[in-house]
Parts: C-alpha cells; sequence; structure tokens
C-alpha cells in the first residue's frame, strides 16, 4: 500500500482517504508512516502464513 499524504486526522492511499479512529497528537512524515505500514503488512502476511501451516 502506498501512501501519498498524512495529516493529523487521515492518510491517503492511491485513490482512498483512511481516517484514523482517533487524531494523532504529532503529524507523522509519509516515510514514518510507510515504515510502520510495511511492518504491519509483513507482521501480518507472517501470521496468515503460520495459520495456513497449523491448519494443514
Amino acid at each position: 500500500m502506498k501512501i501519498t499524504k498524512v495529516t493529523k486526522t487521515y492518510f491517503e492511499t492511491e485513490g482512498e482517504r483512511v481516517y484514523f479512529f482517533e487524531p494523532l497528537d504529532e503529524e507523522m512524515t509519509l516515510t514514518e508512516l510507510q515504515e510502520m505500514m510495511d511492518e504491519n503488512e509483513k507482521f501480518l502476511l507472517n501470521e496468515i502464513q503460520k495459520m495456513k501451516k497449523e491448519k494443514i
């Protein structure tokens, strides 16, 4: 997911605006949020793979 804009209340991806549940105390840079989203995506993919292995 490529992030194109970040504010205290939302971030934008390619064509979609996603609002935070609560506004941020401080604005994040695009790089900071992109790194956090990339790490989260890796974590979720690893968890899905673990679940698939446990099912088999």
